[in-house]
C-alpha cells in the first residue's frame, strides 16, 4: 500500500483515491486516514507496518532500567495465533527483554518485560509471552529460563524488592500452606 501526500493541500491518496488529510489540531499537524481493507488480517498487517514506521521515527519508548537476553531454545511452547508482522520481520537468535522500574502499564501483569523488536511482552510471574498488538498468548518460556530471568532481576538493585514482593513472598506463603 503506497500512500502519497500533496504537501500543498495536505491530501493523502492511495492508488489515485483520496484516503486522508493532514489537518491542524492544537497547533499540531494531525493525520486522519480512512482506509478500507477486505479482511481483519489485512488491517492487522497494515497497523503492524504503521507501528513499525512510527517506531522508526524516534525514541518513542522509555529508556530501560535493565535489559536481559534469552535465546530461542528458552521457549517451551508456541501457540497458533494471529501475530503482527513485526515479529516475522525480525528473525534473530535471541529475545531481548527490557524492564522499566516505573512501568505504568500493568499488562500482562505488574511485573513484565518488553521485547520491542519483536513486539512481545513477557509476564515474569508466569513465563507467558504475549503479542503486544493482539494481546494474545503466543509463547511460554521454559521454567529454567524464567528462573534465570528472575535471578538476574533479583541481582539488580532496582528490581530486587519487586522480586521479593511478587515472587518470593507468594511462593513462601504457598509452601507454608501445604
Amino acid at each position: 500500500m503506497t500512500l502519497q501526500i500533496d504537501v500543498q493541500t495536505g491530501t493523502v491518496t492511495r492508488e489515485g483515491r483520496i484516503v486522508g488529510r493532514v489537518e491542524e489540531a492544537n497547533s499540531q499537524p494531525t493525520l486522519k486516514l480512512e482506509l478500507q481493507f477486505s479482511s481483519f488480517e489485512e488491517v492487522v498487517v497494515a497497523l503492524s507496518w504503521l507501528a513499525q514506521g512510527l517506531g522508526d521515527l524516534g525514541p518513542a519508548r522509555p529508556k530501560s532500567d535493565l535489559t536481559i537476553a534469552t535465546s530461542d531454545d528458552a521457549i517451551s511452547e508456541e501457540f497458533p495465533v494471529v501475530r503482527f508482522l513485526t515479529e516475522k520481520q525480525v528473525k534473530r537468535g535471541g529475545y531481548v527483554w527490557e524492564f522499566h522500574k516505573s512501568d505504568v502499564d500493568p499488562w500482562p501483569s505488574m511485573f513484565h518485560g518488553h521485547d520491542y523488536e519483536k513486539g512481545l511482552k513477557i509476564d515474569v510471574l508466569s513465563g507467558a509471552i504475549y503479542d503486544v498488538g493482539t494481546r494474545q498468548l503466543c509463547k511460554r518460556v521454559k521454567r529454567s529460563a524464567l528462573r534465570e530471568i528472575i535471578t538476574e532481576l533479583r541481582a539488580s538493585k532496582d528490581f530486587r524488592d519487586r522480586v521479593v514482593e511478587m515472587i518470593d513472598e507468594p511462593e513462601k506463603q504457598k509452601s507454608e500452606e501445604k
